[in-house]
């Protein structure tokens, strides 16, 4: 049994990030190994290191501080309880100097999943820069971008990600940027931890929830024109409309749930009857717990901050050509089970041959 250090997003109060990390530890343990989740809780010093060593302009600064400011109450408390009781964790670690005393009993580090390797941010904890020789590997790590950033940052990712033994991400838009960046590399496509694990699994994480006639709407960008056709979707599917609220507009609709923690959004979704998003990870949870789905994008095609990707590379997984209407199948439910088996496979065999590399050095 391995030891495997994990490093991803666990304190960003995001239900689909809290479940992928979930998820991928549980995957890990399940092929017989030990996963930690590194309980990255960086201080305000570390914070200023890492926004001057972003190399973002004052101005994606600013904006990124203003869409967090404009997500209103938070639910620290369930996030919180959720990491203590679903997650196995080292010790809070505010800097890298903590974060490589708590990796270093570790025998592989992995990174992954969701959007940690994103040009915006290019934080190098995500990519073990604390770290000492311990082989590292990627899975299903997200760029979240569909073009090539500026030419300092493409050296930068490039001088992260070289290291790295195994690499998979997450979307083929990824792929072929990072093939750019290193052409001697190979680069994988992986599915999001969510799809490690079964429906079954899932629904028994969630209490096995019974269908209560709801439409499920989850929305990351505030925007009235979202209420409005979630509103109409629920009519015209003669469902009650549940907001899972985690915006201001949202929270003021009728039957808002406000600020689910991971699991009662888990549930919710799992009981609905359908779901509305522009969510990744609520797109995906309906295509494993084969709810229909309409995908509002956040992004209009010609945006170049577009990150659409994600959306894009599910539906192209799922064979869903209509984004208003994307239902549960056969081949739906063959892709989930596909991506299943790919992506534990992935797992087995890169942590299998880099415990070997470590074992010969």
């Amino acid at each position: 049994m391995a030891r495997i250090g994990i490093m991803t997003f666990l304190h960003n109060e995001n239900c689909g990030s809290s479940l992928q990390a979930y998820a991928l530890q549980r995957a890990i343990r399940d092929l017989g190994h030990e996963p930690l989740g590194l309980d990255y809780r960086p201080d305000r010093a570390e914070q200023v290191r890492n926004l001057l060593r972003s190399g973002n302009s004052p101005a994606v600064v600013l904006d990124s501080m203003m869409r967090r400011r404009g997500r209103g109450v938070r639910n620290t408390e369930g996030f919180d309880r959720f990491c203590r009781e679903m997650l196995s964790l080292s010790a809070p670690a505010r800097n890298g100097k903590e974060l490589a005393a708590c990796s270093a009993g570790c025998d592989l580090l992995l990174a992954g999943s969701d959007q940690i390797w994103s040009p915006e941010w290019l934080n190098g904890s995500y990519f073990f820069s604390f770290a000492g020789d311990q082989p590292r590997l990627a899975y299903a790590c997200s760029l979240g971008v569909s073009a090539m950033p500026g030419r300092s940052k493409q050296r930068k990712l490039a001088r992260l990600v070289r290291p790295f033994r195994h690499i998979s991400v997450r979307e083929t838009e990824g792929r072929d940027l990072l093939r750019q960046l290193l052409p001697d590399r190979q680069i994988d496509v992986d599915p999001d931890p969510v799809f490690l694990l079964s429906r079954r699994a899932w629904l028994e994480t969630a209490g096995e929830p019974a269908p209560d006639g709801t439409l499920a709407a989850y929305f990351i960008k505030d925007d009235p024109a979202y209420h409005q056709k979630a509103r109409e979707a629920a009519e015209a599917m003669r469902l009650r409309l549940v907001p899972l609220a985690v915006t201001p507009g949202m929270s003021a609709l009728a039957d808002a749930v406000l600020n689910p923690d991971p699991l009662g959004w888990l549930r919710r979704m799992a009981s609905a009857e359908a779901v509305i998003t522009d969510s990744f990870h609520g797109a995906a949870f309906a295509a494993i717990l084969g709810k229909p789905l309409t995908i509002l994008r956040r992004w209009q095609p010609d945006d170049p901050h577009s990150k659409n990707s994600r959306i894009d590379q599910l539906m192209r997984l799922m064979q869903w050509t209509d984004d208003r209407a994307c239902l549960p199948s056969e081949e739906v439910e063959a892709a989930v089970m596909s991506q299943r088996e790919q992506g534990l496979s992935w797992l087995r065999e890169a942590i299998e041959e880099s415990l070997e590399f470590r074992g010969q050095r």
